[in-house]
């Protein structure tokens, strides 16, 4: 079995995976309640809503209900749910790592669509060409670099969680698979008798 192989079945990577999908849930819960705040505010004082704004927090809502499930069934089952599901888990932690990306890339602080510096924020109205701090706290405009980097996280935990992941049931079955070819080879196969099989063979060769 390989070094990796045996990191996946072991209880360290077990315990590892529970705290980060715990975090995955902590991560994608607080940059969702960021981005929301930021949009309240664009929403209430300029309506500047745009596609890339639904595209995040419509990732952010997903991630935070997937992360929620898969933390529930890392606790709540067996090797953190059944083979299909595990299968499942990992194809998902694939998709979001995609997904974080791409909040990532639409909060960046230096030109992102949803970013820091998105409209009203991003208007030179102030002292060499500075936005007011009474407009950038009315618009809460270093809200998305909080979405930025949590993303950044998120991608990471998910990295962790899909390469990490326990797909094979525990090496228990190899072992008993191995157990089951040790007894078809029969009694003293490695030359070591038991004192019962010594007595049963003493018996059989009276018997002759």
């Amino acid at each position: 079995m390989s070094y990796l192989a045996k990191f996946r079945a072991s209880k360290a990577n077990r315990m590892l995976q529970k705290i980060a999908r715990v975090l995955q849930f902590i991560s994608a819960v607080v940059s969702l309640g960021l981005f929301s705040r930021r949009l309240k505010a664009i929403l209430t004082h300029s309506h500047d809503y745009n596609k890339s704004d639904g595209a995040v927090e419509g990732i952010l809502a997903a991630a935070s209900f997937y992360s929620l499930l898969a933390t529930l069934m890392q606790f709540a089952l067996r090797h953190g749910a059944p083979k299909v599901l595990r299968w499942l888990l990992v194809l998902m932690d694939f998709l979001f790592i995609g997904a974080f990306i791409a909040v990532a890339v639409l909060t960046r602080p230096n030109g992102g669509p949803s970013g820091e510096f998105k409209g009203a924020c991003a208007k030179p109205r102030g002292v060499n060409g500075l936005v007011p701090q009474n407009v950038r706290k009315q618009f809460h405009c270093n809200l998305p670099l909080g979405t930025f980097v949590l993303a950044i996280i998120s991608t990471l935990l998910h990295a962790f969680t899909a390469i990490f992941h326990e797909i094979r049931d525990k090496v228990a079955h190899h072992r008993a698979s191995d157990n089951e070819n040790l007894h078809d080879e029969g009694p003293g196969a490695h030359g070591h008798m038991t004192k019962a099989e010594k007595k049963q063979a003493k018996r059989d060769g009276l018997a002759h």
